[in-house]
C-alpha cells in the first residue's frame, strides 16, 4: 500500500482499524478497494469528490443541524469511501440484530400487556413508570398482526479486539434508512466496476419487505388494497428529506397531521373526492405528539382520536405508540436476563456495559470506576449532557457523585467506547487518507416470516480525529456500507401477491387537500417568477441601451408595471442609479419584492412537494436555488451579469413549464397546477394590458410582445412593426396563443367542466360570463378604438379569476371540519 496514501493516517493503538490489519497491510476484504485507490489518479479522485458533492446538492439531500447557520438546508455530508464488511462477519451481525429486534418487540408486548417482566423482577417498575415514554393510554391496546416494532435500528460500535457491541437501540422512529439508500445510489455509481466485482449485496429488497409487510398487517375492510401513508412533521423536521425520499421510493403518500382526521374510530385522509380510509401509518412523529386528545394536549402535530382508532384495531401504527419506552439506555443492563427468559437463548451481541444507578450495588460500582465511565440520564425527560468521568476535575467529580447519590434513579453509567477508525478521503489533499471514528447503524423490519435486516446500513463518521461521540446533530458525516456476498447477488423476493383488478389505483386518488393546495401554488409561483423575470429583463435592457432623454416610448408602461409588482415604490420618481439599485435588489435580494423573493416562495412550496417532483424537476429547481444562494453571497455587479442571471432564470423556469407540459401525468395534481398557472397568467396579462393601454395608442408595443413572449409569433404573421389591433388580437382573442387571455379563459373553463364531471357542480364562478364577453368583442371598436371598454373587460376578467381562486381554496384546500358535499371513499 503506497505510503503517500497513509501520510496522515494514524496507526490504531487503542482502537480497531477497519481497513488495516497491520501497518501498510490491508485486510483481505479491503484489498481490491486499496488497489483501486492506488491505481486512481489524483485528478480522477478529485472528479469523484466533486461528483459526490454535486449530486448531494442537486438531489437536495439535507439534514437539519440546529446549530448550523444553514439550518434545514445544510447539505448531507457523504464520504467517497464506503465501509466494507465481509460476508462472514455480516452474517453474525445480521443474526444478532434480528434477534435483538425480536427481543425488544416481545418486551414491548409484555410492558403494554401482562407485565410479567415487572412482576418477576426482571425489569424494575421504576424504570417503566417513571419513564416519560411509557404511555398509559396505550396499556392493553392490541396491535394488528401482533408486531409492535415494525422498524428497528441498532447503533453498533466495534471494540478494540474487533467484536461488535450495541451502544443504542432505536425503537421509536428509527431514522437514517433513507439516507443509507441515497448513499448507496451515489457511491455505487462512482465505483461501478468495483461494486459489481465485489458482489456487494443490494438493499432494495429490504425496503420492499418493509412496504409490503405494512400492507400485509394493515386492517382489511374489503375495499381493495390497504392505504398506507407516511406521516411527517413537515419541512421543519430534521430529516424531512428522508421522509419525502422514502415516501417516493416506497410509493406512499407523504402526509402531515392536518391531512388526516379521525371519524367513527377510523383514520381518514382528506382527498379531493372526499375522505379516504387510512389503514396503516408509517410515522415520523414522536410518541407523545401523535394524539393531542389522549397523549400530549399541546402538540400541534398530532391527530385527535388516533389512540382510540388504534384501540379499536382500525389502523396500524408503525412503530406502535409507546415504543420509545425501550429506546433508553437504562434497559441495556437488564437485557441478558430478559433474553434468557423470553427467548430462552443468550444475546448474540452484547450491549455496551451499562449500570442503572437505581440499584445500590450498581451506584457504588459506578462511583468507584467513574474515570472509566460515561454518566448519562436514565430517562429522556432528564435533559443534561453526558459527562465523561475522565474529563472531570476533583470538584466536578464530587458534585456529580452528590447528584447521583441524591437521585440515583435518574442516572445510568456506561463503559466508555473506543470507537473503531475507518479511512475517509482528505478533501484538502489530492491523494491522502485520514482516519475517523465510526459507528454503524443497522436496520431490521418485521415481516410475517420474521425480522429482515438491511444488508449494510448507515455508517456514521466523526467530525474530527479526536471526537469521541459520533452524532449527525454534532455535524458528523456518513458513508455507504458495503456487505460482500460469496455467491450471486439476487433481488429480494417480494411478499406481496400479484396486483389484481381490485388493487388498481387511479392517478391522484390519494392526493390530500394540502398537497393539492401546494401544487396549485407551485403553478402560480412558477408562473409569477417567469413573469417578474421577463419584466426585469425588459426593464434592464432598456436602462442599459437608452439614455434618460432618449428612452423607449414604452417605458412609462414598464415603469408602471414595476410599481404594480412593488419593485419600485409607488408614486416616487427614482433617479437612474436608484432605479438600477432597485432592479438589482429584485434579482439578488430575497428580502426585497421581486424575482429572488418569488423564487424563495416557489422553492418553499416545492419542498412541501418533494416526494411528488421528478428527479429532473427537482434538479432544475435545486440548481436555481443554488444560483440564488450564490447571488445572495456574491451579487453580480455588472449589468451584463444581471442580464445573464435573468436569462438563466427564465430558461430554468421554461424548463419547469416543460416538465409540467410533457412529463406530468394528466391527473388531478396536474389539473390543479394548471389552474394555478392559468389563473396567474390571466391576472398578469390583464395587468400588463391595462398598463399598456394607459400609455396611449401611440406607445411602442415591442415591450408588450416581449413580456408576453409573443414577439416571434407576431413577426411571423405580420412582418411589420407592432400595431395595436393585431397585438391586442394576438394577446386577447387568439385561442391558439398560449400567452393570450382567450387561451387562459378557455383552458380554465375546460378544467372546471372536467371538475364538475368528477365532483358535481362545485363552484359558483364558472367563467361563463367571461367567455361570453370575450366572444362579444368587436375588433373594429373594442380593440382598435375603445380603450375604456377593453380596460373594463380586463378588470372583469381579473376579478373573475380572483373569485375562481378563492372558491377553489374554499372548496378543495380547506378540508377541515364539515365541508360541503363531503363524501366518504373507502
Amino acid at each position: 500500500m503506497p505510503r503517500e496514501l497513509l501520510d496522515a493516517y494514524p496507526q490504531a493503538r487503542a482502537r480497531y482499524d477497519e481497513m488495516l490489519e497491520a501497518p501498510l497491510t490491508p485486510r483481505p476484504h479491503w484489498r481490491q478497494m486499496v488497489d483501486e485507490l492506488t491505481a486512481t489518479s489524483p485528478e480522477l479522485m478529485r472528479d469523484r469528490l466533486k461528483s459526490v458533492q454535486r449530486q448531494v446538492r442537486e438531489d437536495g439531500v439535507t439534514y437539519n443541524v440546529h446549530a448550523d447557520p444553514h439550518g434545514a438546508d445544510r447539505p448531507w455530508d457523504l464520504d467517497v469511501l464506503p465501509l466494507i464488511l465481509p460476508h462472514g462477519e455480516w452474517a453474525q451481525i445480521e443474526a444478532a440484530v434480528a434477534q435483538r429486534a425480536r427481543l425488544l418487540d416481545r418486551i414491548l408486548e409484555d410492558v403494554y400487556g401482562e407485565q410479567l417482566l415487572l412482576m418477576k423482577g426482571l425489569l424494575p417498575p421504576a424504570l417503566v413508570y417513571a419513564h416519560a415514554g411509557y404511555l398509559r393510554p396505550c396499556r392493553g391496546v392490541p396491535v394488528p398482526g401482533g408486531a409492535r416494532l415494525h422498524l428497528y435500528a441498532a447503533d453498533l460500535a466495534r471494540s478494540p479486539d474487533g467484536r461488535w457491541w450495541v451502544v443504542h437501540d432505536r425503537t421509536q422512529t428509527p431514522v437514517g434508512a433513507g439516507y443509507a439508500l441515497e448513499n448507496r445510489l451515489v457511491i455505487s455509481r462512482l465505483f461501478a466496476d468495483l461494486f459489481r466485482d465485489l458482489k456487494v449485496t443490494r438493499v432494495a429488497g429490504f425496503f420492499a419487505a418493509l412496504r409490503d409487510s405494512l400492507g400485509h398487517w394493515a386492517p382489511k375492510d374489503g375495499g381493495g388494497s390497504p392505504l398506507v401513508v407516511l406521516l411527517t412533521a413537515g419541512p421543519g423536521a430534521d430529516t424531512y428529506f428522508e421522509h419525502a425520499y422514502l415516501a417516493r421510493y416506497l410509493g406512499l403518500p407523504l402526509v402531515e397531521s392536518s391531512d388526516l382526521t379521525v371519524r367513527e374510530g377510523c383514520v381518514w385522509l382528506k382527498t379531493l373526492p372526499g375522505l379516504k380510509r387510512v389503514h396503516a401509518i408509517l410515522r415520523r412523529l414522536e410518541d407523545e405528539s401523535c394524539d393531542p386528545l389522549e397523549l400530549r394536549s399541546d402538540s400541534p402535530l398530532g391527530i385527535a382520536g388516533l389512540v382510540d382508532a388504534v384501540r379499536r384495531g382500525n389502523v396500524l401504527i408503525a412503530n406502535s405508540l409507546g415504543s420509545g419506552l425501550i429506546e433508553s439506555g437504562m434497559l441495556l443492563g437488564f437485557l441478558p436476563r430478559i433474553a434468557e427468559h423470553l427467548l430462552e437463548e443468550p444475546l448474540k451481541m452484547p450491549s455496551v456495559a451499562t449500570w442503572w444507578c437505581g440499584e445500590p450495588a450498581a451506584l457504588e460500582e459506578a462511583i468507584a470506576h467513574l474515570k472509566q465511565l460515561v454518566i448519562k440520564p436514565a430517562f429522556p425527560q432528564l435533559r443534561f449532557d453526558p459527562e465523561f468521568g475522565e474529563d472531570l476535575s476533583a470538584e466536578a467529580r464530587d458534585k456529580l457523585v452528590a447528584r447521583m447519590r441524591a437521585r440515583p434513579n435518574d442516572f445510568i453509567a456506561q463503559e466508555m467506547v473506543r470507537l473503531s477508525q475507518a479511512p475517509v478521503w482528505d478533501r484538502q489533499h489530492p491523494r491522502r487518507l485520514l482516519a475517523r471514528a465510526t459507528q454503524l447503524r443497522v436496520y431490521a423490519c418485521a415481516t410475517p416470516q420474521g425480522y429482515v435486516v438491511m444488508p449494510g446500513g448507515l455508517t456514521r463518521v466523526a467530525t474530527g480525529p479526536d471526537v469521541r461521540v459520533v452524532s449527525m446533530q454534532r455535524g458528523g458525516g456518513s458513508k455507504d456500507t458495503w456487505v460482500l456476498s460469496t455467491g450471486p447477488v439476487s433481488a429480494f423476493s417480494l411478499l406481496r401477491r400479484e396486483i389484481g383488478p381490485p388493487d388498481l389505483v387511479r392517478a391522484g386518488a390519494n392526493l390530500s387537500s394540502r398537497v393539492v393546495e401546494n401544487v396549485f401554488w407551485f403553478g402560480r409561483y412558477s408562473e409569477r417568477c417567469e413573469d417578474v423575470a421577463r419584466l426585469l429583463r425588459v426593464a434592464l435592457v432598456r436602462l442599459i441601451d437608452d439614455t434618460p432623454s432618449d428612452r423607449d416610448p414604452g417605458w412609462p408602461g414598464i415603469e408602471s408595471l414595476l410599481r404594480h409588482v412593488e419593485i419600485i415604490p409607488a408614486g416616487e420618481k427614482l433617479a437612474e442609479a436608484a432605479l438600477l439599485d432597485a432592479l438589482r435588489a429584485a434579482i439578488v435580494n430575497d428580502a426585497s419584492p421581486g424575482l429572488a423573493r418569488d423564487l424563495g416562495l416557489l422553492f418553499g412550496v416545492a419542498r412541501q412537494l418533494r416526494e411528488r417532483l421528478s428527479v429532473d424537476n427537482w434538479l432544475a429547481l435545486n440548481q436555481m436555488m443554488q444560483r440564488l444562494a450564490l447571488r445572495k453571497d456574491r451579487p453580480p455587479v455588472a449589468l451584463a451579469d444581471l442580464l445573464g442571471e435573468l436569462d438563466r432564470a427564465i430558461a430554468a423556469l421554461m424548463t419547469l413549464a416543460g416538465f409540467a407540459l410533457d412529463g406530468m401525468t394528466r391527473d388531478l395534481a396536474w389539473r390543479f397546477m394548471s389552474f394555478g398557472r392559468r389563473i396567474e397568467r390571466l391576472q398578469w396579462l390583464c395587468a400588463v394590458l391595462k398598463q399598456a393601454l394607459k400609455g396611449g395608442r401611440d406607445a411602442d408595443l415591442n415591450w408588450l410582445l416581449e413580456l408576453a413572449d409573443s414577439s416571434i409569433t407576431y413577426r411571423s404573421r405580420y412582418m411589420a412593426r407592432p400595431e395595436w389591433l393585431p397585438v391586442l388580437d394576438l394577446l386577447v382573442r387568439d385561442e391558439a396563443n398560449p400567452r393570450s387571455i382567450a387561451f387562459q379563459l378557455h383552458g380554465l373553463h375546460d378544467y372546471l367542466r372536467r371538475g364538475e364531471e368528477l365532483f358535481g357542480e362545485v363552484l359558483e364562478e364558472r367563467l361563463d360570463g367571461a367567455l361570453e364577453a370575450l366572444r362579444a368583442i368587436d375588433p373594429a371598436t373594442d380593440l382598435a378604438q375603445d380603450s375604456a371598454r377593453l380596460a373594463q373587460l380586463l378588470d372583469d376578467w381579473s376579478a373573475a379569476s380572483a373569485r375562481l381562486s378563492e372558491q377553489l381554496a374554499l372548496r378543495f384546500f380547506a378540508l377541515v371540519g364539515e365541508v360541503n358535499r363531503q363524501t366518504f371513499a373507502t
